[in-house]
């Protein structure tokens, strides 16, 4: 068993930090008001307080996160400039932090989670990927050993407790770190791996490192922490050894001052309701893709816990139930409304954009039919009750969710649940990241759903939450291993059924690595199919003479959707690209045929305005829809000022690099080869790696120490040499120039990225695929002409295969996860 770091040892210790009257305002709340308190080296400072106590807001403040309004801060016997502290300089100090919402890119692999986290550490420009997955191994077997993690699979292929694991092992990672920061880094991990991480922090405590560990679970804080500080409305409460203080004091000492309901220590006497036989969940011999043979019965009336070791089958049963809950096919039963709380409460839970009142009521309004009238009474007195029942902390229901901590927002999903009167409440992990108080008064209203006949089916990561329970079932390798009446079981008789079957119940973490289809395996196939019929239509085109035909059809297409591709996989999308391609064509063939000199000047300005224009979208925070909207008028307004016509002549020296005969094939093939080659390897670079990762979590990449700033430079910068080849390239071709010709590239480099396997979110692109996407939709073009189709229905038939192409990877998705 870990045993407790000795308090002792603080005494014997120097100083490492000090924060003095730390204040922290977001008007018209005080997060942090006046806090002083320092650590020495080999501290475990338990940081204790009820949601929105100021916690995360504390420890952000000292992580250089953000900025604190008032106070000093002393680390390591320097004082620190907080004007100038920011989350590089913090990491540079050797400050380290585990955040609650994990801040990890689900995009990149494990490997490359820790590359952008300690690119500092990797300084070979090439076989940095080797050294990035040696570094995730040692450091993932350090802490958490048997693991079974593939650092390189994909982190969105993890659960969220092997994701957790792998934020915390990545933070271990710093051979700097002086100081590690953890917000509820237990709060997802199954006992054994808490175990494990609990050994390590005690044991390199014993080296000289230091940790602020944030936790609920107070039975943590008592077995690791040597000092305890509590926090309640940002203010001090109490601060001590730990010696000095227990569960209870704690719970208490929380509880004071912020109302009774639910915040007691003790919880009443619960006793089993009758069951309601109308409300079911009934499986028999069910099996689904990590579900094997389960069959049981549960009604309403009962809370049912689901338990075994993680990623056994435990959230597999829950997503089944509420996915399938109008089925009756393949041994799966349901009688009832259901309701489902996530437990990814940031990626599947809340809706960011809306208020506390919206979160809380859209399951109910949307199961109310689409023409119903919900009256606005009605909606503020169910918002109401469920705001003050569960003590949801905020200065209004009108708030933005994301005003909220993170155990608040659980409550509101909570609530969105009860609130819908669903007959059948699927919880997954409630209560992670919520305080004990408030855990107490979500477990009355559990039992308050099953003493009005619901049943509820709940999925913890916290044992000692199984007495709540009235019924458990273990599972192993989607199997279900146990089944009892009541909370009467031992922990030590679910841990043995778990282990019964190591094999099967290691779970997804230790499954053989499966392949997947690369993104643009739809997008390769239809090109490869739309090919063999206009070949098939028109044999010439299996010459080299008509591939080459083919090339110079697509090839501007194909550089604007390069360019596009980066700008999408940042998460935003460029209105203007195609009117850009026009005017480099118009000053091509215009001012740098007539004055050389001028003309490249022209260039060089239009080819600045684009990471000018990403610059414009960090720094104003404007949507890049709006701002390039507006540069595509600047385009075309300035390349109409210049040509107002179509006419013109390309430069014979252009013609001469980019498209000339040679004794293989024309030039042009080998500059689309070069640059289709150049985007990919670039994406895969280094600072390709972190500009995927600002894709999917810029606020990740900041806190890693990266630059927003340059990322939007840099992507916008790369989206305009590709623009600005496009528009050289259709100069080259076209020996003339015609601003108004390029317009449709915009829209067609869009639809190309979406077609090669691309999604508008998320960092998910790829540049092969948007090659293929822009051939496609150049050959339909090809084939209706072979056809001889009008050319009005070109755009019809370009999105009917859009449409095609994206409802087979929807089906593709979905067969994923049946």
């Amino acid at each position: 068993m870990t045993k407790t770091a000795e308090p002792a040892r603080r005494q014997e210790t120097s100083l490492l930090l000090e924060a003095r009257h730390f204040r922290k305002v977001y008007y018209p709340t005080v997060a942090v008001n006046d806090i002083t308190l320092s650590l020495h080296r080999g501290d475990i400072l338990a940081l204790v307080g009820a949601n929105g106590a100021g916690k995360s807001t504390l420890i952000k403040t000292l992580s250089g996160v953000v900025g604190c309004d008032t106070g000093e801060l002393i680390f390591d016997g320097s004082p620190v400039n907080l004007r100038e502290y920011h989350p590089a300089a913090a990491r540079n100090l050797g400050i380290r932090v585990v955040h609650q919402e994990l801040s990890l890119c689900k995009n990149l692999t494990v490997y490359e989670n820790f590359y952008v986290e300690q690119s500092q550490s990797i300084k070979n420009a090439f076989g940095w990927r080797k050294l990035a997955q040696e570094l995730a191994q040692a450091a993932l077997d350090r802490v958490f050993p048997g693991h079974g993690i593939d650092v390189a699979a994909g982190l969105d292929s993890l659960s969220i407790a092997q994701q957790q694991m792998v934020e915390i092992a990545r933070a271990t990672s710093d051979k700097k770190m002086k100081l590690m920061i953890l917000d509820e880094p237990t709060s997802s991990l199954p006992m054994e791996r808490t175990e494990q991480l609990q050994d390590y922090l005690c044991k390199t405590a014993g080296e000289g490192m230091t940790y602020i560990y944030i936790s609920h679970r107070l039975k943590e804080i008592m077995t690791i922490a040597n000092c305890v500080y509590i926090m309640q409305n940002g203010n001090e409460k109490w601060k001590g050894a730990i010696h000095e203080t227990s569960e209870e004091h704690m719970v208490k000492l929380m509880g004071e001052g912020i109302g009774s309901g639910g915040c007691s220590a003790e919880l009443s006497a619960f006793e089993a309701p009758e069951v309601n036989r109308s409300i079911s969940v009934v499986c028999d011999h069910y099996t689904s893709k990590k579900l094997k043979d389960l069959s049981f019965e549960s009604f309403g009336g009962q809370i049912l816990g689901l338990t075994g070791l993680e990623g056994n089958g435990q959230l597999d049963l829950l997503r089944d139930i509420f996915l399938k809950a109008q089925s009756k096919r393949n041994g799966l039963k349901v009688t009832g409304k259901v309701a489902f709380v996530a437990g990814d409460r940031k990626k599947e839970g809340i809706f960011p954009l809306w208020s506390i009142a919206d979160n809380q009521v859209i399951t109910k309004a949307a199961g109310s039919g689409m023409f119903r009238h919900l009256s606005r009474e009605w909606l503020e007195e169910s918002v109401r009750y469920w705001y003050e029942k569960l003590h949801i902390k905020s200065d209004g229901t009108q708030e933005l969710i994301t005003c909220l901590s993170g155990g608040n927002q659980q409550k509101v999903l909570i609530a969105r649940a009860l609130a819908a009167d669903a007959d059948i409440i699927l919880l997954d992990d409630p209560t992670r990241g919520v305080d004990q108080p408030t855990k107490n008064a979500l477990y009355e209203v559990f039992r308050e759903a099953a003493a009005d006949g619901k049943l509820v089916i709940w999925r913890t990561s916290d044992d000692a939450e199984l007495e709540f329970c009235t019924r458990l079932l273990v599972l192993s390798g989607g199997h279900i291993v146990g089944s009892f009446e009541g909370a009467g079981v031992d922990h030590e008789t679910i841990m043995g059924l778990s282990f019964q079957n190591e094999v099967e119940a290691r779970g997804p973490a230790e499954e053989k690595k499966r392949r997947t289809a690369p993104l643009y395996t739809f997008a390769l196939i239809a090109m490869a199919a739309i090919y063999a019929v206009c070949a098939f239509q028109s044999p010439m085109l299996l010459s080299g003479y008509g591939l080459q035909l083919m090339v110079v059809g697509f090839a501007a297409l194909m550089l604007c959707a390069l360019g596009q591709t980066f700008i999408i996989g940042l998460g935003h999308i460029d209105l203007g690209i195609g009117n850009y391609c026009g005017l480099i064509n118009v000053l091509c063939c215009t001012l740098l045929f007539s004055s050389p000199a001028l003309g490249a000047l022209a260039l060089l300005v239009t080819l600045a305005l684009y990471p000018l224009m990403g610059y414009v979208v960090y720094k104003r925070k404007v949507p890049a829809i709006i701002v390039t909207l507006g540069m595509s008028f600047l385009w075309t307004g300035a390349a109409l000022s210049l040509q107002a016509m179509p006419g013109g002549t390309c430069p014979e020296w252009i013609r001469a690099v980019f498209y000339s005969e040679t004794p293989l094939v024309n030039t042009l093939c080998y500059w689309l080869a070069g640059l289709m080659a150049a985007a990919i390897l670039f994406y895969r670079s280094r600072y390709g790696t972190v500009l995927r990762g600002f894709g999917n979590n810029e606020h990740a990449m900041i806190n890693s120490g990266w630059s927003k700033a340059k990322a939007f430079m840099a992507v916008y910068a790369l989206a305009g040499v590709l623009a600005l080849m496009a528009g050289v390239i259709t100069s080259a071709i076209n020996n003339a120039s015609d601003s108004s010709a390029s317009g449709t590239y915009t829209m067609l480099a869009v639809a190309s990225v979406i077609i090669g396997g691309g999604y508008f979110s998320g960092g998910v692109v790829t540049h092969f695929g948007a090659v293929c996407g822009a051939v496609i939709l150049t050959m339909i073009s090809v084939l209706l002409g072979l056809w001889s189709v009008s050319t009005d229905y070109t755009a019809l038939i370009q999105g009917l295969v859009l449409i095609l192409i994206l409802s087979l990877r929807l089906l593709k998705r979905r067969g994923k996860k049946a």
